[in-house]
């Protein structure tokens, strides 16, 4: 059994990953300063030393000169939370056969530890994905939730409303996962994230030979959906073609791959969501009102983070306790200035905005308690007037475009131009983005 010795003041971090790499079948000893690891060392010698940089009395570089003079086969990773990329040849000249960044993710060091012990490379290309819940008390998520389990069990398909960011996608794994199709699989896919040429093959699948390049068959998101829930998220997107397609599927529940011939049959139960006004994409002639009927059977509405702020604290915590199951970092909640500044602040990206700037903070905090200087810069000031306010007293009323306009706008400025800070706020994809400012001729 390798044994391997971790060194962090924070006895907390310490402890975490003694569990963490005691479950990988490890034998490991923590130690909370540098001098025990060195006391140790000459007693002993471990397969491989975890040592954090910053610590008190001794600086995690002189530890790690210190080990390697004792033992110079001993294997030492670096975990610090300044790691920059010409600080690497640094802590490699000293001895250190690699180094991690704070925060980084548990099966981050697992990776790490496995490949060092073992001589290969870290692998960075997995990644864990964590189901939603719906997390809240307030009246209004509590009415939402209320619906959503009445609904669950029911095959009718359900539309589901709301701004972007919301949270439609986590109440669409609450129907599934307590409905009685939670054994077999919840097959998702955006409308809006992927062209109607390739959106076709990707719903219907497709038989070997039906275009150029198609050497194989493969199957569609709605065969693979039998049995279990198909969810469409930004239906409102779906080209009228594709449209048409799917009404017959819904009142069939048999199609045809595209370039085949034989009817395959499909039992799934449809759940459909839009943040957009689909009744009046019905009237202006851009969805089939006969598939409107047919997808809302059932609708339910998500607040917004706006009409559920009571929740924040809720949600803002829960973001913590999940951030801190995937990152070795100390922070346990947020200080009272800075909840009263997430009070304030308008949410205009909903729940994905919230998640985004508690992730940003853990990033970069150094306490247990998240202060007001690791908030992003836009939320220091909460908005008594935004833009578009300020337009609508001007002139009374305002287009939807001048809104869309002066909203995107004024979140580009309020994240001093960052477009991926944009994006996340905002809900909507990098080249939707582009095309809006594009559109409005934003000299940004």
């Amino acid at each position: 059994m390798k044994k391997i010795y971790i060194v962090d003041d924070h006895e907390e971090i310490s402890d975490l990953l003694k569990k963490v790499l005691e479950k990988e079948n490890y034998n490991t000893t923590a130690f909370y300063d540098a001098y025990s690891v060195i006391e140790a060392v000459k007693a002993d010698c471990p397969d491989l030393v975890l040592l954090d940089i910053q610590m008190p009395n001794m600086d995690g570089v002189e530890v790690l000169k210190n080990i390697k003079k004792l033992h110079s086969n001993i294997k030492v990773i670096i975990m610090t939370a300044y790691a920059e990329k010409q600080k690497s040849n640094f802590f490699f000249e000293n001895g250190a056969v690699d180094f991690i960044s704070k925060p980084f993710k548990l099966k981050d060091i697992r990776n790490i530890v496995s490949n060092v012990l073992s001589g290969k490379k870290m692998n960075n290309k997995e990644f864990l994905k964590e189901k939603g819940k719906v997390i809240g008390e307030s009246a209004a998520i509590k009415k939402c939730i209320n619906k959503a389990l009445k609904l669950s069990n029911s095959d009718a398909p359900i539309m589901i409303l709301g701004e972007s960011g919301t949270g439609k996608e986590v109440l669409v794994d609450y129907i599934h996962y307590n409905s009685i199709r939670k054994h077999n699989g919840l097959i998702k896919i955006n409308c809006a994230a992927i062209p109607c040429e390739l959106l076709e093959s990707e719903l219907f699948g497709y038989d070997k030979g039906a275009f150029t390049g198609a050497s194989v068959g493969k199957i569609g998101k709605i065969e693979a959906a039998n049995e279990g829930t198909l969810f469409l998220d930004e239906i409102c997107e779906l080209d009228i073609k594709l449209q048409t397609k799917l009404l017959r599927i819904l009142e069939y529940k048999t199609f045809e791959r595209l370039g085949g011939n034989k009817q395959i049959e499909s039992d799934f139960r449809i759940v459909c969501a839009t943040n957009k006004d689909i009744l009046k994409e019905v009237e202006e002639g851009r969805f089939r009102e006969d598939l409107f009927y047919r997808i809302n059977t059932f609708n339910i509405n998500v607040p917004s983070l706006r009409e559920r702020r009571d929740d924040i604290p809720l949600l803002v915590q829960h973001f913590i306790q999940l951030f801190r199951r995937d990152y070795v970092t100390i922070v346990k909640h947020v200080s009272d200035e800075v909840m009263d500044l997430l009070m304030k602040h308008n949410w205009p990206g909903n729940i994905r905005e919230l998640k985004n700037v508690v992730q940003r903070m853990i990033s970069i905090a150094r306490e247990e308690v998240i202060l007001r200087e690791d908030l992003p810069s836009y939320l220091l000031t909460p908005k008594i007037e935004s833009v578009c306010s300020r337009q609508i007293c001007k002139y009374k009323m305002l287009t939807i475009e001048e809104v869309e306009r002066h909203h995107i706008k004024s979140t580009l400025q309020n994240v001093n131009g960052d477009k991926k800070d944009a994006i996340k706020i905002l809900g909507i994809s990098e080249k939707t983005l582009y095309n809006k400012i594009k559109k409005y001729n934003m000299k940004l």
